[in-house]
């Protein structure tokens, strides 16, 4: 499997030069490792502080890493990862109710004709993340905790756009499926030696360019017996 600075510079245009120079493919992978170290670590610290609030949370999937795992110390492996069902619920819903990115932009490139409004060509629009995934499609729950809403097709909106931790489109994050990855890793080898204990009751958030705890984290981790 090729690294991701590999594909860059694998990358040729319709001369058959490579499209990024050395410098380039520096500034890209710089960006992505900055960028996407404290946006995980945010998303990791909120997961864990909802699953140690939640307590038959925790317990449903410790049950579900000793099916995957059996009792075993092993490290996880790609493998193990779609098995993983009910962990990959839970990452998704604490996406849900605390998107980092509460907030998209767009330049629009035409007119947009919304009911009795009209957005022209060339200004910017921004969409609340925050705002759609709380929208009442999502239920009268819509506000709660509820990882096994994800389980279920028939409680999810019919319309998918309303999740969009990532973004959407041509411009969505590129590393979307490294970081559900990454975070079913880390939780994994978390939950299976450690019991957290949490209250995201007393969670305050700074709603800024990223969604940040300004309170603190109320959490605790102790190893199990």
């Amino acid at each position: 499997m090729k690294s991701l600075s590999d594909l860059i510079f694998d990358l040729e245009g319709s001369d058959g030069e490579s499209v990024f120079s050395s410098r380039d493919v520096k500034d890209h992978v710089n960006t992505l490792i900055v960028s996407g170290y404290d946006t995980i670590a945010t998303n990791l610290v909120i997961t864990l502080l909802l699953i140690g609030s939640y307590k038959e949370v925790q317990d449903k999937i410790c049950n579900e890493l000793e099916e995957v795992f059996v009792q075993s110390d092993r490290d996880v492996e790609k493998q193990d990862l779609p098995r993983l069902t009910y962990l990959e619920a839970v990452i998704k819903e604490s996406m849900r109710l605390y998107p980092l990115g509460p907030v998209l932009s767009r330049r629009l490139d035409k007119d947009l004709k919304l009911r009795n409004y009209t957005l022209y060509s060339g200004k910017n629009c921004f969409l609340s993340v925050y705002s759609a995934h709380r929208h009442p499609v999502w239920g009268q729950d819509a506000n709660d905790f509820k990882p096994e809403r994800w389980l279920n097709p028939e409680t999810l909106p019919k319309n998918p756009n309303y999740f969009l931790p990532f973004s959407l489109g041509r411009r969505n994050c590129i590393g979307k499926t490294y970081a559900m990855m990454w975070l079913k890793t880390v939780i994994s080898h978390l939950l299976r030696k450690y019991l957290i204990t949490g209250d995201h009751k007393k969670l305050v958030l700074k709603f800024d360019f990223l969604l940040k705890p300004f309170s603190g984290h109320y959490i605790a981790i102790e190893r199990r017996n």
